[in-house]
C-alpha cells in the first residue's frame, strides 16, 4: 500500500512573510525606474517650461503614477497646488497612495473625463500634460477645458512621443500611441492658444523615439 505524501498548506506566518517580501521589492523597482527616468527626462527644463514657483497653482493632466505630480508638489510648495487629473482608477489610487504616503499635502487628486479635465476655471498658472496628450480622444474639449482652467497668460506645456511617421494619418499615430507635434501645434492654436516654444526632440530617450516639447500661452 503506497501513501501519498500532502504537502500542508502555507502558514499565515509565511503568507505574511511573502506579502512584505512583494511590498519591500515594489518601491525599489518604482525607484530604479524614477531614478532611470530622471537620466533623460530633464525634469528641470520642463519646470522652467512650466514658468512656475513658490505658490504656483498647477495641473498634471494624464498624471499617471505621478512622475511629474511629486516634482511639481515640491516645486510650488506648501503654499501652491497641484491637481493631478486622470481618468484611470488604478492612476487615481496610485496618486491618493503618493499623496498620503508622502505627506504632499498640497496635491489634489482629480478624477477627470473624457472630454473634461474637471479643473477650476481661471485658476491656474500652468497645465502639463506628458505622454497623454495622444491618448486624448476627445482631445478639443480637453484644450477647451484645460484653455478655461489657465489664468490669462498661464501655460499649457505639453510632451509627446515623437512619431516614427510623421506623415501618417492623425489616427493611425495615435494607434501607435504618438502624435506629430505639427499636427498638435494646430491643435493647440485652433483652441486660443498662442504658441511660444517648441523642440522636436526634447528627449532622446524613453520610449521610442523620445519626446518632442510644446510650449504655448493662454
Amino acid at each position: 500500500m503506497t501513501h501519498e505524501r500532502r504537502l500542508s498548506p502555507p502558514s499565515w506566518s509565511s503568507w505574511l512573510l511573502l506579502c512584505a517580501l512583494l511590498i519591500a521589492i515594489q518601491p525599489a523597482e518604482l525607484e530604479a525606474q524614477r531614478r532611470n527616468r530622471d537620466s533623460w527626462q530633464r525634469v528641470p527644463d520642463v519646470m522652467a517650461a512650466l514658468a512656475i514657483g513658490e505658490g504656483s497653482r498647477v495641473a498634471d493632466v494624464g498624471a499617471g503614477s505621478g512622475y511629474f505630480t511629486e516634482y511639481l508638489s515640491t516645486e510650488v510648495g506648501a503654499g501652491g497646488r497641484v491637481y493631478a487629473v486622470d481618468i484611470s482608477e488604478r492612476s487615481l489610487s496610485q496618486l491618493r497612495r503618493l499623496a498620503q504616503e508622502d505627506g504632499l499635502a498640497n496635491i489634489e487628486v482629480v478624477r477627470g473625463e473624457v472630454d473634461d479635465p474637471r479643473l477650476p476655471e481661471r485658476s491656474l498658472d500652468a497645465v502639463l500634460v506628458v505622454d497623454a496628450y495622444h491618448e486624448m480622444t476627445e482631445y478639443e474639449a480637453m484644450l477647451s477645458g484645460m484653455y478655461k482652467a489657465l489664468k490669462p497668460g498661464g501655460r499649457l506645456v505639453i510632451l509627446d512621443h515623437v512619431p516614427s511617421d510623421p506623415s501618417q494619418s492623425r489616427d493611425r499615430q495615435t494607434r501607435s500611441h504618438e502624435l506629430s507635434i505639427d499636427i498638435v501645434e494646430q491643435e493647440v492654436i485652433a483652441a486660443g492658444f498662442e504658441i511660444l516654444d517648441r523642440d522636436e526632440q526634447f528627449t532622446e530617450s524613453g520610449r521610442n523615439h523620445g519626446q518632442w516639447l510644446l510650449v504655448a500661452r493662454r
